[in-house]
């Protein structure tokens, strides 16, 4: 029994219990449950999702540490990329190493290192692709970092680019064939890899 007030106080005074109409399906119960774990169950993925992408990106020099692994990603300005960290090991696509940082009007000594600039007057990043055995990679000739990617061997060159396979990996002395070509680096580490056009 409910209660309600009155002027003169609380006085008993039975009231209706609330009615619940009765399904007219017996299925359509489960389904709103259903619908309902369903629904909490995509809100909750959709915020997981959006925390992970936002931690991970990077927009200073100071957010990587010299070692760590950068996956480069388009940005919506042609020749830009967004960058954000990755495994160095067993990640999809090409990934590269941090291999210093650099003042504003500093230049990346070694070649073949690629450098991420943040601005103007900003310290920049000196970048070593993480090239894997077997894979095939578009290779900017005078075009621009954003140009880098993992393609599939069989893939026509992009203006500005070359396409070549990585058929070995080793140190900065890794000894490779007549037909191909070495790019060694000692930043962060010793890497050297064979690579042969395709």
């Amino acid at each position: 029994m409910f209660t309600t007030e009155t002027e003169d106080g609380p006085a008993p005074r039975p009231l209706a219990d609330p009615v619940v109409a009765p399904l007219s399906r017996p299925g359509r119960r489960l389904a709103w449950r259903l619908g309902v774990i369903a629904g909490a169950l995509g809100v909750a993925l959709l915020a997981a999702c959006d925390v992970s992408v936002g931690s991970d990106a990077i927009d200073a020099p100071d957010d990587a540490a010299v070692g760590e692994c950068l996956a480069l990603g388009p940005d919506e300005e042609s020749g830009k990329v967004r960058a954000s960290t990755a495994s160095c090991e067993g990640a999809d696509g090409l990934t590269f190493y941090v291999a210093r940082q650099i003042a504003a009007g500093a230049e990346c000594e070694a070649a073949n290192t690629s450098t991420l600039t943040f601005g103007a007057g900003r310290e920049k990043l000196c970048l070593t692709p993480n090239f894997a055995s077997g894979k095939c990679y578009q290779i900017p000739v005078g075009g621009e970092l954003a140009d880098y990617r993992e393609v599939g061997c069989g893939d026509p060159a992009q203006s500005q680019t070359l396409v070549a396979e990585t058929v070995g990996r080793g140190d900065e002395a890794i000894n490779c064939g007549a037909d191909e070509t070495m790019w060694s680096f000692t930043a962060p580490r010793s890497l050297g890899y064979c690579l042969r056009p395709v």
